[in-house]
């Protein structure tokens, strides 16, 4: 029965209980902390009036009047008398309920570090003061595959690569005997046994007065981040050795150019010399063409900006086309080139032109690395739906860690200066994308070095019967051409004098001007029948010289024709929407030249 209680009891329960007639305690209800009911006769107090048993420190939920639980810690201690005899207990109440929303608090919050710290994309840890790492986020163990007693101590030094450890271990006990922050780049082994890169970084954790009481790390996987640094260092290596290669490249055929010029100019009267230089000229000008036609694809193809032109062709046709312009390079090497078709025809949806090209540019690179006296093979045959070719060679043959990147642009099999053969390292590159333009594959086989390289080419067969077509035209033909008053436009004096001499010697009439202003003055009282405009110029553009000279009554029925360094599709799209009849690209071929003449006369 109680007999006492004090105001703070009166507080704490939130009621005045009856002395002397109300039992057990002033709270309506006890609970445990689990929230199981506790019901008074149960109570510690009634233990300890029983056995005379002080009770500490007992934690309880009391209940109010109005239903709240507050948390407390009760202490029982029995009252004797004078013979021992247990006649009453006092108890006392201790409210916790800051105690414990702080300790609810400090729950929650760890609740959500470790809800953080497993998330997070790092490996995370953290150490004592002394430096002794307890803990590991989930993030940690699940990448390694370890548990917390494998890795306590020094045993995370096990996921540690051998070649690293020892250094990483004496960098990272200097700091923290120092207490200083800490970074070091590593590789950590994960579960499955690999190695990958990681950021790793420590930060010193102080109190108040500025000791150190904790460290706390992270482990950041940057393998991705270098191995695109390493692939950017590579990328910029091989930028920096194709720009060399192509100065290299483009002074090859301007060497014997200029050796030319001087000798034209000093026995320019000696005809057996005139048509000795003239065949060397054209043959390092096609060059330099080959050059820049091999780079211009490589720009279309790397913006998408090349739509093959597809259509029914007999493969036998471009693969003789290819190996008759590659003969004459064979030939000069003492090579013999060995050609075998299949006795069937075998036929493609492919353009023509394209098919050539992927075929010359294995041919010519088969060339250029068999030496002199070697033997290159080309075989075509059917295979299970496709048309299967094959270029082989007993040339220098490919080093087994270069075959991978044998297709990536620039890549060079040799470039060192004593190699002894030319080229800009994207022949191949093209080779693939062209392949593969037309739903194909390409793949590369070698012994070794010393062993030969074989290339092998897998293109899709039309099966059905083709349809017949038409003969083409022989390439290179030229068409003569009735004699026509032509303007030649060109900011470059010296192109545009040379090419208007050119046309005189064909029986034309001719006139030049330098400027897009200077072109339509000119036009306006020539009166041509065909201009050959420049794009780039200054004063005026060609597109705006074009648009001038087609406003006037006298320049509807020219023949205008752009003749410019610029040949992508877009730049030929833009000059037929201002009114050019043709699009020739620089240097010009004087046989398409003449062809687009004498069709220039013929609408005439």
């Amino acid at each position: 029965v109680i007999q006492y209680f004090n105001a703070s009891a009166t507080e704490l329960w939130g009621r005045e209980p009856t002395c002397g007639v109300e039992k057990h305690c002033g709270s309506m209800k006890l609970w445990l902390p689990d929230g199981t009911l506790l019901p008074h006769h149960k109570s510690p107090m009634v233990e300890v009036l029983r056995t005379g048993i002080s009770a500490r420190n007992v934690e309880v939920l009391i209940e109010r009047p109005d239903g709240r639980r507050l948390p407390v810690l009760v202490n029982f201690a029995a009252l004797r008398n004078a013979q021992g005899v247990v006649t009453g207990a006092i108890t006392s109440f201790t409210d916790i309920t800051d105690r414990k929303l702080a300790e609810q608090a400090v729950q929650d919050s760890e609740e959500r570090f470790r809800a953080v710290a497993d998330n997070i994309p790092q490996l995370a840890w953290m150490a004592d003061g002394e430096g002794n790492i307890g803990w590991f986020n989930q993030g940690w163990l699940d990448y390694t595959g370890a548990t917390l007693e494998q890795i306590q101590g020094s045993g995370w030094k096990a996921v540690h690569h051998p070649d690293h450890v020892d250094a990483v271990t004496e960098k990272f006990a200097h700091h923290l005997r120092e207490g200083l922050d800490w970074q070091d780049t590593f590789p950590l082994r994960g579960k499955d046994g690999r190695y990958r890169w990681f950021l790793s970084r420590m930060k010193a954790i102080r109190d108040q007065s500025g000791k150190v009481v904790r460290f706390f790390g992270t482990n950041t996987d940057v393998t991705e981040q270098l191995e695109a640094e390493e692939a950017l260092k590579d990328a910029d290596r091989r930028k920096n050795e194709f720009l060399a290669m192509l100065a290299h490249e483009l002074r090859n055929p301007l060497a014997p150019i200029r050796n030319a010029v001087e000798v034209l100019r000093l026995r320019g009267g000696d005809a057996e010399t005139v048509v000795s230089m003239s065949e060397m000229l054209e043959r390092q000008v096609g060059q330099m063409e080959r050059l820049v036609d091999d780079l211009l694809d490589v720009s279309r193809i790397s913006q998408g900006k090349i739509e093959p032109r597809k259509g029914r062709i007999e493969l036998a046709s471009a693969v003789n086309h290819a190996v008759e312009a590659v003969r004459p390079r064979c030939k000069s090497m003492d090579q013999e080139l060995i050609l075998t078709l299949p006795s069937k025809p075998i036929f493609l949806n492919a353009d023509p032109i394209r098919l050539a090209q992927i075929v010359g540019n294995l041919l010519n690179n088969a060339c250029k690395f068999t030496g002199k006296g070697g033997r290159i093979g080309m075989t075509v045959a059917p295979e299970g739906g496709h048309a299967i070719i094959r270029v082989r060679d007993n040339g220098i043959g490919i080093a087994a860690d270069q075959r991978p990147h044998i297709f990536d642009m620039f890549m060079q099999i040799d470039n060192s200066l004593e190699r002894s053969v030319s080229g800009l390292g994207i022949g191949l590159s093209l080779v693939k994308s062209l392949v593969e333009m037309h739903d194909g594959t390409v793949e590369v086989h070698s012994a070794g070095l010393g062993q030969g390289t074989e290339f092998i080419v897998r293109l899709p067969m039309l099966l059905d019967m083709p349809e017949p077509r038409p003969p083409e035209p022989a390439v290179g033909e030229v068409t003569s051409a009735a004699a026509r008053r032509i303007l030649v436009v060109d900011d470059n004096r010296d192109s545009a004098i040379s090419l208007a001499t050119l046309l005189e010697l064909g029986g034309n009439e001719t006139q030049t001007a330098y400027d897009g202003v200077e072109a339509v003055e000119v036009a306006a009282t020539f009166r041509p029948d065909v201009v050959l405009l420049d794009i780039g110029m200054p004063k005026l553009n060609g597109y705006e010289a074009c648009r001038k000279i087609r406003e006037q009554p006298w320049g509807k029925r020219m023949t205008l024709v752009a003749l410019t360094g610029w040949g992508q599709e877009e730049d030929r799209r833009r000059s037929s929407e201002v009114g050019f009849n043709g699009h020739l690209v620089k240097p010009v071929d004087y046989a398409a030249l003449t062809k687009l003449l004498a069709e220039s006369s013929c609408r005439a």
